[in-house]
């Protein structure tokens, strides 16, 4: 079996001594989910081929100062209280303008982030006004009554004894979020794609001003970013959002009677409802952009190595007769903190499984490894063992090789172990045991 191995090898040889005089040669191919460039530099007595194997869904966590945005926009809202409820056939009397919107968000990677928003709008709502309700027998207190009292007019008949008048001030909300693109968790990393959904919720503070004093109270805020692409840094945003937030903010929390006529009066949160248009920009000179997540090989061949493989093939020939275990010594490369093989790697494997399943006599050795710098030493057991198990997993499901010819291990996280590249220890290996 050593003849098979030896022929892989011999695939990749400088051939005559002219190419020398010539450049580096470069060869790319793409696939759907990997770029490959292959540069093949000429030496005196062979070339130097590296292959880098770039990832396109997936990227390098960024630094804190990398990949900030600002998104800002105007637009209508408004508030949904105990009293509001009484006006359904006439809500856009309730949404106010203009309701503006500020969010700074910090993207870790490009599927999720967090940060801090703000929201500041008129208030508009009604109270009750009759007496009898405020510091009355039902001891009502509200808030955002102006000093100049304004009654509300298009009440149904069935609520004129309440005396419906306007609530009015403003107020604002201060809230932190965690933000998740949902194109870019579902569908891949795309830098060019024309429109995407940020999903984001989140909890803060809201204040409340008006003639009768300030308020606050707790909020919960969620909504959704939908952003069209302008340009590199630019997008254009329309952003649909909601928040939650006590029933006593507005001054006019007590219990009613539950009937099937007056339920919506009980609740126990109020309502803020709105949506603004605006823009989301990227700040700095590399926001926006991420390094995709890659893998590189280098191999040297020269002439003394061709030498030896020729010698190899001639002695493998003249005592092929002989039971022997082939000599097999096979790299199994992974990204950071990923177990799962590309489609490159599972081609790799194929060959190997066919290998193994021509020596059937034969064990060998399927060992997991992490790269030590990069993660604690449990996580890169985990990460090894995983590789470890994903390898054996394509040998025995996927290429039909037999279980009982294979050995699993792992060794965790491990020091340089080719090239004094990190990336090279990121691996699993594919060894016959003597």
């Amino acid at each position: 079996m050593k003849k098979l191995f030896v022929l892989i090898a011999t695939a990749a040889i400088i051939a005559p001594a002219s190419v020398l005089a010539q450049d580096v040669k470069v060869t790319r191919s793409e696939d759907e989910n990997t770029i490959t460039i292959v540069e093949e530099t000429p030496t005196e007595n062979g070339k130097v081929v590296t292959t880098t194997v770039v990832e396109k869904n997936s990227v390098f966590t960024n630094g804190f100062w990398k990949n900030w945005q600002l998104s800002a926009g105007v637009g209508t809202q408004m508030f949904y209280g105990d009293n509001d409820w009484k006006v359904a056939k006439k809500i856009p009397e309730m949404f106010v303008l203009p309701t503006v919107d500020l969010y700074v968000t910090k993207w870790a990677s490009p599927s999720f982030g967090i940060g801090l928003g703000v929201n500041w709008a008129p208030f508009k709502g009604l109270y009750q006004s009759n007496p009898y309700y405020q510091n009355g027998d039902r001891n009502i207190t509200a808030n955002f009554v102006p000093n100049k009292k304004e009654m509300y007019g298009k009440a149904d008949n069935k609520y004129v004894s309440e005396q419906l008048a306007y609530q009015k001030g403003s107020y604002l909300d201060v809230f932190a979020l965690a933000h998740a693109n949902l194109f870019n968790i579902f569908g891949g990393f795309k830098p060019d794609r024309v429109f995407d959904i940020d999903a984001y919720a989140g909890g803060g503070v809201v204040f409340g001003f008006g003639d009768s004093g300030n308020v606050h109270d707790a909020t919960f805020n969620a909504g959704l970013m939908n952003t069209f692409r302008l340009s590199d840094n630019v997008r254009l945003l329309l952003n649909i959002r909601g928040a939650l937030v006590g029933d006593a903010f507005d001054g006019e929390a007590y219990i009613m009677e539950r009937t099937k006529t007056n339920w919506l009066a009980n609740h126990k949160l109020d309502g803020i409802f709105g949506a603004t248009l605006g823009l989301t920009c990227n700040l700095g000179k590399d926001a926006g952009k991420w390094r995709m997540a890659e893998r590189t090989s280098v191999y040297q061949y020269d002439k003394e190595t061709i030498e030896k493989i020729v010698k190899e093939v001639v002695e493998v020939e003249k005592e092929v007769a002989k039971p022997e275990v082939p000599e097999v010594w096979f790299h199994i490369n992974f990204i950071v903190d990923r177990w799962d093989l590309s489609k490159k790697e599972l081609v790799n494997i194929n060959a190997v499984a066919d290998l193994i399943k021509s020596t059937p006599n034969t064990k060998y050795l399927v060992c997991g490894y992490a790269d030590k710098q990069t993660a604690t030493p449990a996580h890169n057991l985990m990460l090894s063992e995983n590789r470890a198990n994903a390898v054996y997993n394509a040998l025995v499901n996927e290429f039909g090789v037999n279980p009982d010819q294979l050995v699993k291990d792992w060794k965790g996280g491990v020091d340089y172990m080719f090239y004094n590249m990190k990336e090279l220890s990121r691996c699993a290996m594919i060894t016959s045991i003597k």
